[in-house]
């Protein structure tokens, strides 16, 4: 298939706009405690008649130092919204297919006995009721589609002896040994229980010892698919495997698939003639934006329903009918709908958004849909549409607050990197600025990461304080197709690295920034390559660079590093040596003049905290202006609110003192702090 072929269908593509925050009359700055303060909702699903919806509303809990869950139910048109369930981590709500019940997870119990479990409530209201009693806590759940049965993963039991073991300080974890990557792991299964809660009917349907991923049930229940992998090393989740059982007592499972491509997001046809899935390729895990397969049961044979295409798909939705398959796909920075015919390989695009999608749901006959949207100057609510003739209705108002402050409309830009190669990105310019000013370039996550027409709050932040802000969807980038995306393998640090500059170039010449007053920021692989261009060229003034990697051989084993010796670097620290040395920013630290401020999580296990560290002392030990902030229980991304609100005020501080000259920069108190600090003294 190629996206050229797709037909346009006048009656079924109704703009799908999305309902920014009005600009007139907004006079107050987009600030810090602002993005802090952000409410968001998400995980839309619609009943089955798709006349309600249940989402998630996530509110701070400043006090709490967290953000507080809980489910909420409105009908369809946006009336009668309340909070549904009292528990401030409810999750999961689902429908049960007769829309008489929801079920979602709760935490039971404490202390060491404390599990997630699944409850069921009546939708017209009442108390709700422990349905699973596992002993470990239910994960990903589903129903079977008459209702009868519950299907879920949850973790093997661990002997009392062990627990007690482990508790008594025998608990050294053998890495890449049973279920133990390079932190401990657990087998885990997928069961079912009855919708009985007397009986409590439950039901084991895979073998023991093996970890499990995605899982959908047949039409009729008769039939189980689900990824499995047997083993839980670091980087090799290409060894996952497709499996079929059947789900009555003492089956046993086929599996479907032998390569060393990862399976993912299983779905059966509504005949239960197919089983879809989603892979890079059928044969290995190659640098690709995703193909839908669908297999036949019972010989096993596959074939491909999409892909090849520009537009990168995240999501897909069977129609009831099973001759059509709704996509939701990334193009270039939009979010798009499309329908996929089965049988022709015709995809039809069916919406003309500018914004992004998440949080798709659909409801079962395939009457309506529901989706969380977010675009530049909205951060994002809830809207319901009819699937035929696309008319999108917002349905929630999370932040009317926001209606109040000044947002920037990106535009999108393009220029001729250094080889030739279009670049497309992201522009946005503080608002009635009409002359060069200072630019920060932000590089973005991935490497196969893209910058999108959603809300960015940290960009709304910078062009607050008066800032340009270059987004690049350099070589490399998703949702412009797989040779874009493969644009950089072998390479990491060489085109993408041009990409980067023609780009400055572009924006110097075009009278959007000073040549003389440039930063640079990143996170993850954007923190990568920062890294590198600040050893290649002394032309910016400042960096914040976030999740680093800064040494590609130190990093072989303790972080996730598939993507890096298979795509972008290629062979390993010993077979291609002087690759994995030249291409490490570490290696060319003396070539560092600009100053630079660190931020990483203690726990990232993607890219590990001493990168940071060892490039925070080099760049000391050679008398660099440098900064380092380390967070303590955070992963690859900085999820506590205060944490949160320090990186944001010292990346701005940073900025301030070498862009701007300000030395004496100083971001005002929070004003719940400020009453606290009040308190306190009184």
């Amino acid at each position: 298939m190629n996206l050229k072929r797709r037909r346009l269908v006048p009656a079924l593509v109704i703009p799908l706009v999305l309902i920014a925050a009005p600009l007139a009359g907004q006079d107050r700055a987009f600030s810090i405690d602002d993005a802090i303060n952000l409410s968001s909702v998400g995980g839309p699903v619609l009943s089955p008649d798709g006349s309600r919806l249940l989402y998630i509303r996530t509110e701070l809990d400043w006090g709490g130092n967290d953000r507080n869950r809980s489910i909420w139910m409105m009908n369809a048109d946006g009336s009668d919204d309340r909070r549904y369930t009292s528990g401030d981590s409810d999750s999961g709500p689902q429908w049960s297919p007769d829309g008489r019940w929801v079920s979602f997870l709760r935490n039971t119990g404490s202390g060491d006995d404390r599990t997630r479990q699944v409850f069921l409530l009546r939708t017209d209201g009442g108390e709700a009721r422990q349905l699973t009693k596992h002993p470990t806590s239910v994960g990903r759940y589903g129903w079977s589609d008459d209702g009868s049965r519950i299907f879920y993963v949850a973790n093997d039991s661990i002997a009392p002896e062990v627990r007690k073991a482990r508790k008594d300080g025998a608990d050294g974890v053998f890495v890449d040994e049973g279920p133990n990557g390079q932190t401990r792991g657990e087998w885990n299964g997928i069961w079912s229980v009855a919708l009985d809660f007397d009986a409590l009917d439950r039901r084991r349907h895979t073998p023991e010892k093996i970890r499990v991923g995605s899982m959908a049930v047949s039409p009729d229940g008769g039939w189980l698919g689900y990824v499995f992998r047997s083993e839980n090393h670091r980087n090799d989740e290409f060894r996952s495997e497709i499996a079929i059982v059947g789900t009555g007592e003492g089956a046993e499972p086929r599996v479907m698939t032998s390569n060393e491509a990862p399976e993912s997001n299983l779905a059966w046809s509504p005949n239960g003639e197919w089983l879809t899935f989603v892979a890079p390729d059928l044969e290995n895990w190659e640098l690709d934006q995703g193909n839908l397969y669908a297999m036949d049961p019972q010989s096993g044979d596959i074939r491909k329903l999409y892909g090849d295409q520009n537009p990168d798909m995240n999501s897909y939705s069977w129609a009831p009918d099973g001759e059509s398959v709704l996509l939701v796909a990334l193009d270039r920075t939009d979010t798009q709908i499309y329908r996929l015919d089965v049988g022709s390989g015709d995809v039809d695009q069916i919406s003309r958004s500018s914004g992004v999608f998440r949080g798709f749901s659909i409801a079962r006959d395939h009457s309506a849909m529901a989706m969380v949207l977010s675009n530049p100057t909205s951060p994002g609510d809830l809207y319901t549409t009819p699937v035929s003739g696309l008319s999108p209705s917002r349905v929630t108002d999370i932040n009317p607050w926001m209606a109040e402050r000044s947002l920037v409309e990106p535009e999108v830009v393009r220029w001729t990197s250094s080889d030739g190669l279009e670049i497309e990105g992201l522009l946005y310019r503080p608002a009635g600025a009409d002359e060069a000013t200072a630019m920060i370039l932000e590089i973005h996550g991935g490497p196969a990461g893209v910058f999108s027409r959603g809300f960015d709050a940290e960009a709304q932040l910078m062009t607050s304080r008066g800032y340009a802000v270059l987004q690049p969807n350099v070589r490399g980038s998703s949702g412009y197709g797989d040779d874009l995306l493969r644009g950089n393998m072998n390479d990491i640090g060489g085109g993408d690295f041009d990409d980067l500059m023609t780009g400055v170039d572009a924006m110097i010449d075009q009278g959007v920034a000073h040549a003389d007053s440039l930063g640079v920021k990143g996170w993850s692989y954007g923190g990568i390559l920062g890294g590198w261009t600040i050893t290649r060229t002394n032309r910016f003034k400042a960096a914040s660079l976030g999740a680093m990697v800064a040494d590609w051989r130190s990093e072989f084993g303790t972080g996730f590093n598939f993507d890096v010796n298979r795509w972008y670097l290629g062979g390993d620290p010993w077979s291609e040596r002087d690759q994995w040395l030249e291409r490490s920013a570490y290696t060319h630290l003396d070539q560092v003049s600009t100053p630079t401020i660190l931020f990483h999580g203690d726990n990232d296990t993607t890219d590990t905290v001493e990168q940071s560290m060892n490039f925070f002392q080099g760049l000391r030990y050679l008398g660099v202006d440098t900064r380092f902030v380390r967070f303590p229980r955070e992963g690859h991304g900085i999820a506590e609110p205060r944490h949160r609100r320090t990186l944001l005020v010292e990346d701005a501080r940073w900025f301030e003192i070498h862009l701007r000259g300000n030395p004496d920069w100083v971001h005002p108190d929070r004003p719940e702090d400020t009453d606290e600090k009040k308190a306190a003294v009184s």
